[in-house]
């Protein structure tokens, strides 16, 4: 058996290293979607509360003659 084919060609080093970034790239593409994610939750919760914090009474006021 050749000792040379049991080696790495460069092509091979170079193909994983793409697999190796793309499977960083798509791991800092989930944390980010999940940051944002977390982050829009938060905003709504704080617009929900201050909704209610300055939630009017749409009732019209009675006028007493």
């Amino acid at each position: 058996m050749n000792a040379r084919n049991d080696a790495k060609r460069p092509s091979d080093q170079s193909l994983d290293a793409r697999l190796v970034l793309a499977a960083a790239q798509l791991r800092f593409a989930a944390r980010v979607d999940f940051l944002v994610a977390r982050w829009l939750e938060r905003f709504a919760t704080n617009v929900e509360a201050a909704q209610r914090l300055f939630k009017t009474d749409r009732k019209p006021k009675q006028i007493i003659p």
